[in-house]
């Protein structure tokens, strides 16, 4: 297995610039795509539909320009080559009895840009176990030529059944070796036929690399695609929403994607009835900020008028597609309370997010622009509202939020304070007291080569003869946490930790795969 240097040469360097140069894919996509809204069964008789929908609902004009097929396009018949004469995977011929070309073509015609999905398996992902419908594995060249031919300018890519139909063999989610191979060799064949946009899918599972290291798809996936999947498939419901958000942190903290490796939190669910409008709203807004694709999920010609108003907010569509492709990043987590987020803009604005993460209406959350941004004064837009207030200093509140609710905000005439340089004294974790079954063990890529862990259920690390320098400090603590959660077990991707200084009671703080910063 070549290193990840080595990996990255391997790619065609004309390809590669032509992929990110020119083609569109300094931002993120925008579009629709059929799985939340009908799984693995599109037709084409509601893919027609739903073209005429998105046009008539006015979701082109707002810039859902992308309209993705997903799986469910196959044959039941498990087949290859008998419709068409170059071997590639025959399509539903029930489900699709005027073939896919037609659908390609009207999308088209309507200023859409045609995207189609496979998978790196030898069967397709399918909501019948075990799945009949094949994948391109071992013919990504003759499935790449198909989506040429049906106008293909995007293919999402996903992993199941990646070694056989064995039903065991469904949606693995262990780490492997192999995801490069595979998803590079489609990836050149794509390029080969003039398709420059590819979505990795194989829901944020660890790479393998040949040393032995695991690597999220943020590091592996620069070089044979576009965008990658940044978790596990989202769900019809709130704890899934805040899943993928705890899994995005780290992965906009790292700041290694932007224009050409975007991470995609998967799908939106607005419109389905199982969130409230409030946390559509919410999901929306994190999911535009972060630069994820904005890719519509539920049925376009029944979507309520209050989803379709979050979904064409030009506000928060501007900042999803601003030039400057940055994800904003956590700046602080009050357990339980709420959430804030930043990002630069391309102008010197800044983007900043208020999730409110009680299940509760209130009105008494405000924004600390000096503390918490560093921010002495700014024009500030509330992008659900419209509402502009000019010269803002001091303490902005953002008003009435419901319930999981969110203050989406746009600042702009910004005036900085000056950073202070602070001094930061870091202690080993082994060098502290260790108890209640908690240890060390060696660690390579940790600071002092050693790590402390079996932490929690008893387990306790002690740090004595820390000395603050003033009444007010602020506490640091890095840590690994390699724990992915994905949808079966709704793992929420996020540590919760009892903290405790000089005896007093303990606080409670859960982390996202991040720094924990607790202020004494």
């Amino acid at each position: 297995m070549p290193s990840l240097s080595q990996i990255s040469s391997l790619v065609p360097l004309a390809m590669r610039a032509l992929s990110q140069s020119g083609m569109g894919i300094d931002t993120p996509v925008m579009g629709y795509n059929s799985y939340n809204d009908v799984l693995c069964s599109p037709t084409g008789a509601h893919m027609s539909e739903t073209i005429d929908a998105l046009v008539s609902r006015g979701f082109r004009d707002a810039g859902y320009k992308f309209f993705q097929i997903d799986c469910g396009w196959q044959s039941l018949n498990g087949t290859r080559g008998s419709i068409n004469s170059f071997g590639a995977i025959d399509y539903d011929q029930q489900n699709f009895p005027q073939g896919i070309r037609p659908i390609s073509d009207k999308a088209r015609q309507n200023g859409f840009t045609f995207s189609m999905y496979s998978d790196a398996g030898v069967r397709s992902c399918d909501t019948i176990v075990p799945s009949k419908r094949l994948g391109s594995y071992g013919h990504e060249a003759a499935d790449a030529k198909q989506f040429a031919d049906w106008n293909v300018e995007y293919v999402k890519y996903d992993y199941c059944y990646p070694d056989s139909p064995d039903p065991s063999n469904n949606a693995p989610k262990d780490p492997r070796s192999d995801f490069v191979d595979r998803y590079r060799t489609m990836w050149n064949a794509l390029q080969s036929n003039k398709i420059y946009r590819m979505l990795v899918c194989q829901w944020g599972t660890p790479f393998r690399s040949s040393s032995g290291n695991l690597q999220g798809p943020s590091q592996w996936t620069d070089p044979v695609s576009t965008s990658f999947r940044l978790s596990d498939d989202i769900n019809k419901d709130w704890a899934a929403v805040t899943r993928i958000i705890n899994q995005s942190i780290h992965i906009a903290n790292s700041g290694i994607t932007g224009k050409g490796h975007f991470a995609d939190a998967d799908m939106l669910e607005v419109g389905a009835k199982e969130l409230t409008i409030d946390e559509q709203a919410s999901h929306f807004a994190y999911w535009a900020m972060a630069k994820s694709a904005l890719m519509i999920g539920s049925n376009v010609a029944s979507m309520p008028d209050a989803s379709l108003r979050i979904l064409q907010n030009k506000a928060l569509i501007a900042i999803n597609q601003d030039a400057l492709a940055k994800p904003v990043k956590l700046v602080q987590r009050w357990t339980g309370d709420r959430d804030l987020f930043r990002g630069p803009l391309q102008n010197g604005d800044e983007a900043v997010l208020l999730l409110n993460l009680r299940n509760q209406a209130r009105n008494d959350l405000s924004i600390d622009l000096a503390k918490s941004l560093g921010i002495r004064s700014a024009t500030i837009e509330n992008l659900w509202t419209g509402q502009k207030k000019t010269g803002a200093m001091g303490v902005y509140s953002v008003g009435s939020l419901g319930a999981r609710g969110s203050a989406p905000l746009r600042l702009s005439n910004i005036q900085r304070i000056a950073t202070p340089n602070v001094e930061v004294i870091w202690s080993e974790a082994e060098s502290a007291s260790l108890s209640g079954g908690a240890s060390s063990a060696s660690c390579s890529g940790c600071s002092g080569g050693t790590k402390v862990g079996n932490v929690g259920n008893g387990g306790a690390v002690t740090f004595k003869n820390v000395v603050a320098k003033s009444t007010t400090s602020t506490l640091l603590f890095d840590y690994i946490n390699a724990d992915i959660g994905y949808l079966a077990g709704q793992g929420q991707n996020a540590r919760s930790l009892s903290i405790s200084v000089n005896g007093a009671a303990a606080q409670n703080v859960d982390s996202a795969h991040q720094r924990i910063r607790l202020e004494r």
